[in-house]
């Protein structure tokens, strides 16, 4: 069972060591030293409320817990990500294209209390040209480099954009049907030559969310994080997501 599901029941019913337990390893995985870049892609099969605020819930929740700025990148059609973070559209740059150290691969970019904004021109016609010609030059300098890529069709751009990420957030609704549907494509984005792992997360929709959510953590082969709407639990769940990404795609057990 996920991570994410199976640490609810010890921080509501057990006792305050044990949920102080299971926060403080999660912390620990989001803060330990990466001997490469992570980079976390979030990505979704239908437009999904839910992709961007994750994105920069899970930027934020990293940024506060490691002492080097997050790259975050919008590739999205709305921008969203960009607008949250009041970032401007970002002009190429001959500098950043050829940057050999990180003071080159910031040039021109908004700093936003860790948070280095990375909103690429042109992303409507062709989001994964955009993040090839824009992230990929400057993703190396970052420790982490989260890029909000929005909804996917899996017959058109999906695995493009999964190919860019070490570890895949596919974000869901906790319904049967969607929730299938996500679990689905998994396996295909595994198999992609760049071997991205997969973290699942589903929000809630409705009062059966929970448990659609548990029936398919309890056979998952990949991380399953439920999402709540309550502002408490949801904190929690991103803690745990952001755990899981940063992990690059692991579940992280108290």
């Amino acid at each position: 069972m996920s991570q994410g599901l199976a640490s609810l029941p010890r921080i509501v019913f057990g006792s305050a060591t044990a949920a102080q337990t299971v926060l403080a390893t999660q912390d620990a995985a989001i803060r330990a030293p990466l001997s490469t870049t992570r980079r976390i892609g979030f990505l979704s099969l239908t437009a999904h409320e839910s992709v961007t605020p994750l994105a920069l819930q899970v930027t934020r929740t990293i940024t506060s817990r490691r002492a080097e700025s997050v790259l975050a990148v919008d590739v999205t059609a709305d921008g969203g990500l960009a607008r949250a973070l009041e970032i401007a559209e970002s002009s190429p740059s001959e500098t950043r294209a050829g940057a050999r150290t990180s003071v080159e691969a910031v040039t021109g970019l908004e700093d936003r209390r860790g948070i280095v904004g990375l909103r690429p021109p042109a992303v409507a016609d062709d989001p994964v040209g955009a993040w090839l010609s824009e992230a990929a030059p400057i993703a190396r300098f970052f420790e982490v480099a989260v890029t909000d890529f929005g909804a996917h069709h899996p017959l058109a751009d999906l695995g493009s954009c999964a190919a860019l990420s070490d570890v895949v957030c596919l974000v869901a609704d906790a319904t049967r049907g969607a929730a299938e549907n996500a679990r689905a494509v998994i396996p295909a984005i595994s198999a992609l030559p760049e071997s991205p792992a997969v973290v699942l997360a589903l929000t809630e929709t409705d009062p059966d969310s929970a448990a659609v959510a548990r029936a398919v953590a309890a056979t998952s082969s990949h991380p399953v994080v439920f999402v709540p709407r309550a502002a408490r639990a949801a904190r929690r769940a991103v803690l745990s997501l952001a755990a899981a990404l940063v992990a690059g795609g692991r579940e992280v057990a108290a």
